[in-house]
């Protein structure tokens, strides 16, 4: 099954507003978390020079864009994202938690998410090697 990718609308030149709240779920260390962004969240997509969109293929709102789009929204918040935002599946229930992330944390969700879309794994490296680089100026 392929990841559903968010669905924003243009706001300015490069923006994008997020149509409906999206979520992501996923297990790590044997439990089942969830990130949900609110409909409203206004980023600016991957941040990705257009060499790299000619060399590489990675566009800014392509298979990238709900990766994109959760590490936008955890720097946006720096690395604490509001209340209800982050849950994790506890005794048969979504627990709201009050995480804080590391920017090597997002990072690595970033990587994760663009997996999960189906983004391979070399444009993977690049678009994950560029957020550890350059993310941390942002």
């Amino acid at each position: 099954m392929t990841l559903q990718q968010p669905l924003n609308r243009p706001v300015g030149e490069r923006a994008y507003e997020l149509v409906a709240d999206w979520t992501y779920e996923w297990k790590h260390d044997g439990i089942r978390r969830r990130i949900t962004v609110p409909k409203g969240f206004v980023c600016d997509g991957a941040s990705v020079p257009r060499l790299v969109w000619t060399l590489t293929g990675i566009l800014p709102d392509g298979l990238i864009r709900a990766a994109a789009l959760v590490h936008d929204w955890l720097y946006a918040h720096h690395g604490r994202p509001p209340s209800r935002s982050y849950q994790e599946f506890r005794r048969g229930r979504w627990v709201a938690m009050d995480a804080v992330w590391s920017r090597a944390e997002a990072d690595r969700l970033f990587a994760r998410i663009m997996r999960d879309a189906g983004l391979g794994k070399a444009r993977r490296r690049i678009a994950y090697l560029g957020v550890r680089v350059f993310a941390g100026w942002a």
